[in-house]
């Protein structure tokens, strides 16, 4: 049977389309209301994962709870013992009598604020009595995202330039100020082909990419594909860079791993795809990459370490068009009449293991998807790809691997349909390559094709999702479109539990990420106001157990008039790293692409009629 023969219409919000078929990414229906399928649940009282202090200095992220191993700290205090807060931030309401354990050696509490925590322990051991004092730093955890400021100037009586940059941000999940981590990239052009690459690509790569956080305290990392144009040659470059937390321009961990060179578009406006690079992935220890390459028209799944180190081909991407193994000259077609057939996200199945779905077509040729394979691979040299399993019933949008060996989905799943309705559901497989959609369980209760669950995002502790859920089909910027932001144990021991203050979390957005040890959420969301889009991108945080939700930056839509008589409009479009579930080369939010009418259509067609006259 063919895969997913009926068509919804796609309004596309960060998300992978072609034509009125979803292919990949989160939201093929933009939403609503809350879907019935997620409904909201009290998942009971929540306190932040424990981080377990063992010396007399030491740093959490803001939200987590700290427990103290007073049997590390003060090894000579075993009798009588005694917590107090010594000292404490302002507007701080720890205090003594606020520790839990007090009179323990191990006990705990949550800081409140930002800031140092002075606690002391007092006892004696064996008849000498002693005292330690213990330090303890609440810091703010670090949060990525990706500016895009695209401009163009219309001088008047002469051909405008679009000028694009693309810089890569850090600031804080509570409010700390951001700054820039790498050097801004930076492209002007006249050309009208070179210029709607440009914008294009910029736009795209905006926020493809991974953050990985690292313990409080140490560099977290960041990994994105950039573009670059030399202007002189016409000839423009994607790359796969790097940086951390802790970098700035001309540091040595902010640097390019891999550079491929684009060839220059024609000036019908087809952009050719030969060779980019993009969905990259960190491992679970954050040294190692897995990125898709397109070279030569061709697809391959890549590794790299985060010093540059051991960059590995590992293996074809796709399995086409036999279904029966991977296709070394199989890729992904041009950007122009089709849009391109970018994959799902792949994802690490440990610190050695990287697995990714990849669609079965009939041909090389054929539209039509009848099926998709789930292929894992060792990261060494020389590895031979494994099948983990094989579907003909489900569209997956995004998919991560459980501990206990099984994987969740976010897929259309066609056996679960029920009158024609086929929604897009929370699920968990058995991976096996003997068997046909092993289904285990549904985390969701979705029951129409307007049911949307999406957007997974696995918890640092793998024990809960978080995602996205609604119901509708209306346009994306009619004013009424929202999404819910919502949590359910991966084994399923309660329903979905509505995150309390992200009831219209979305508006719509991009998939949430864990943070601050997995006591926060952040997303990436478009903001649409009832004219048009107005502050475009926006990364917005909310505590994991509910609360305000808060935007840390936002984009916007800015003229004013330019030094030689004309004006400069300029889009500063600003997205969340890795906040999606797959954001690559085709990937476009809907009113990215409105303002890119007006930011590039419109002049590109202003300097052709100049040229001509």
């Amino acid at each position: 049977m063919h895969l997913l023969r009926y068509s919804v219409m796609v309004a596309t919000v960060g998300c992978l389309t072609a034509g009125p078929q979803l292919i990949a990414c989160s939201s093929d229906d933009p939403p609503q209301a809350p879907a019935s399928s997620a409904p909201n649940v009290d998942a009971g009282p929540v306190t932040g994962p424990e981080l377990t202090v063992s010396t007399t200095r030491a740093k959490l992220y803001l939200g987590q709870t700290a427990k103290v191993d007073g049997a590390s700290v003060a090894p000579n205090i075993t009798a009588n013992i005694a917590w107090t807060v010594l000292d404490a931030p302002f507007e701080s309401a720890v205090k003594t009598e606020t520790l839990r354990d007090a009179a323990s050696s191990t006990p705990s509490f949550e800081p409140d604020v930002l800031g140092t925590y002075s606690l002391q322990v007092s006892g004696e051991n064996e008849g000498v009595s002693s005292s330690v004092i213990v330090l303890i730093e609440a810091i703010d955890a670090p949060v990525f995202w990706r500016e895009a400021l695209v401009s163009v100037d219309d001088f008047e009586g002469d051909a405008g330039t679009l000028s694009t940059s693309l810089a890569t941000h850090v600031g804080g999940v509570h409010g700390t100020r951001d700054r820039v981590v790498d050097c801004v990239v930076s492209m002007d052009t006249e050309d009208d082909a070179q210029s709607q690459m440009t914008y294009e690509f910029a736009m795209r790569l905006a926020s493809a990419g991974d953050t990985w956080e690292a313990p409080p305290g140490m560099p977290s990392r960041v990994v994105f594909p950039t573009l670059s144009v030399d202007k002189a040659t016409k000839v423009a470059s994607t790359a796969l860079a790097v940086a951390t937390s802790q970098s700035s321009c001309g540091a040595a961990e902010a640097k390019t791993l891999v550079t491929v060179e684009m060839p220059v578009p024609s000036n019908e406006g087809v952009i050719p795809l030969p060779n980019v690079v993009y969905a990259a992935r960190f491992s679970p220890d954050g040294n190692r990459i897995a990125y898709v390459h397109d070279t030569n028209s061709k697809t391959r799944l890549a590794t790299i370490g985060f010093d540059g180190s051991s960059n590995r081909d590992l293996s074809p991407f796709h399995a086409v068009p036999n279904g029966g193994a991977l296709d070394p000259s199989a890729g992904i077609p041009p950007l122009g009449g089709d849009a391109p057939r970018l994959p799902v996200a792949v994802r690490w199945k440990d610190e050695t293991h990287v697995g990714w779905i990849t669609f079965v077509r009939t041909s090389v040729e054929a539209t039509d998807f009848v099926g998709w394979e789930l292929y894992v691979a060792e990261d060494r040299d020389g590895s031979t790809p494994e099948l983990a399993m094989h579907c003909s019933v489900s569209m997956p949008a995004s998919f991560d691997f459980l501990p206990d060996g099984t994987i969740v989905v976010a897929a259309r799943h066609l056996e679960l349909a029920d009158a024609g309705s086929v929604p897009m559901n929370l699920l968990v497989y058995r991976p096996d390559a003997t068997k046909q959609c092993e289904l285990v369980r549904k985390l969701t209760g979705g029951t129409t094709t307007d049911d949307i669950a999406r957007d997974l995002a696995l918890s640092p502790d793998k024990t809960q999702l978080a995602f996205f859920s609604g119901f509708g089909s209306g346009e994306v910027d009619n004013g009424l479109n929202s999404l819910a932001l919502f949590t359910v144990p991966v084994d399923g021991s309660r329903p979905p539990a509505l995150v309390p203050g992200a009831e219209q979390g979305a508006q719509p957005g991009r998939a949430p990420r864990w943070v601050a040890g997995g006591t926060s959420l952040t997303w990436g969301q478009v903001n649409y106001a009832s004219q048009g889009a107005s502050g475009f991108g926006q990364v917005m945080s909310i505590s994991a157990r509910g609360g305000t939700t808060t935007a840390l930056t936002t984009g916007g839509l800015l003229q004013v008039p330019n030094d030689r008589g004309g004006t400069r409009t300029s889009l500063r479009t600003v997205s969340g790293i890795g906040q999606g579930c797959n954001v690559s080369h085709g990937t476009a939010p809907t009113g990215i692409v409105a303002i890119g009418a007006m930011l590039g259509g419109a002049a590109l067609v202003t300097r052709r009629k100049r040229r001509t006259a």
